[in-house]
């Protein structure tokens, strides 16, 4: 069923030409570098339409001399589909009678199991075929495993496109470390920020893109004046901030916490979790001031009035403090 990684996978190549070149040369078809490429309609519905028939994308491929275009269909497979036996037969027969140009059928796998079923020629008729359609596959086993940083800078789109037929390697974190590293080193810092988000979304496994996110924080800085970068920028700065006031709050709870026990209050769960649960840093104050001279955990907890040192805020119904119903601690007691 499509997905993001399954449309970012078949939808990477069409628009960058020099990866699609380097793909094509792995099919050994000949074709001379410098292609020109035109996005064509996926729809193959027949008309009337009586159901959709999508495909996944279409193009029309240009030789440098202009010469023999051609029809390149391209489909992303993450696991078997039996259906496909039947329906990419259709497509080329449906871009051939459209077009009257020669169809080529790309089929991209991310596992050894799914490039070995796609590759299996599809026939169809009595006795001898009436058609037989033989799919190109590019999988693990065709395509390369990019395992130095040179030769990833050296074409960032297509290490990236190896990288995803890859995805399901053992060794996926060194993948992708060797691609982060790569891509640190590109100075065209809004095309390198672009290019690490498809990647992110080109990864099937939710491991890989984790692994993925904890390379980008360590290698990459934020770019300012991007919708992205502008984001992440202001997402570390609020969460530095939301740091360090939960920190003050949980410092300020201790605190006094450690002063009623000096005190000799009488301690129970309930009030320990009153305090540590509190997250209004003016009403922590409150209490702390209270604590050091009140003789009654009422006291300290009662509701704060105008004549407070510190007075808290309107307080929230959940937060609003309820006097302790707990018994006085007779040796503390004015009493």
């Amino acid at each position: 069923m499509p997905n993001v990684s399954h449309d970012t996978l078949h939808g990477f190549l069409p628009g960058r030409p020099k990866a699609l070149n380097r793909a094509l040369d792995l099919l050994d078809l000949g074709i001379p570098p410098g292609v020109t490429t035109e996005t064509l309609a996926t729809d193959a519905s027949s008309a009337p339409k009586m159901f959709t028939r999508q495909m996944d994308s279409v193009l029309r491929v240009v030789r440098p001399d202009g010469r023999d275009p051609f029809i390149l269909l391209v489909e992303a497979q993450s696991g078997i589909e039996t259906k496909k036996e039947t329906s990419w037969p259709y497509y080329v027969a449906y871009l051939r009678d459209r077009y009257k140009l020669e169809v080529v059928l790309l089929v991209l796998c991310v596992d050894t199991a799914t490039a070995a079923w796609a590759a299996r020629p599809l026939r169809t008729g009595l006795g001898r075929p009436t058609q037989v359609t033989v799919p190109h596959v590019l999988g693990p086993a065709n395509v390369p495993r990019v395992s130095r940083i040179q030769d990833a800078s050296a074409d960032l789109d297509f290490a990236a496109f190896c990288l995803w037929i890859h995805s399901n390697d053992p060794d996926i974190e060194g993948i992708l470390t060797v691609m982060g590293e790569a891509l640190a080193q590109d100075t065209d810092r809004e095309a390198r920020d672009d290019l690490a988000g498809l990647i992110e979304d080109g990864l099937g496994s939710e491991h890989a893109r984790k692994i993925w996110r904890n390379l980008m924080e360590t290698l990459f800085t934020p770019r300012q004046g991007t919708i992205v970068g502008d984001a992440r920028l202001a997402g570390q700065e609020e969460g530095l901030k939301e740091g360090r006031e939960e920190g003050r709050v949980a410092g300020k709870a201790e605190q006094l916490l450690r002063l009623m026990e000096r005190r000799g209050f009488s301690m129970t769960e309930e009030t320990r979790q009153r305090v540590i649960t509190c997250t209004d840093m003016p009403l922590l104050d409150l209490w702390f001031d209270r604590a050091i001279d009140a003789t009654t955990l009422d006291e300290i907890f009662a509701r704060p009035s105008a004549t407070d040192r510190v007075p808290a805020p309107a307080q929230s119904p959940e937060h609003t403090p309820v006097p302790s119903q707990e018994p006085r601690n007779p040796g503390s007691s004015a009493n």
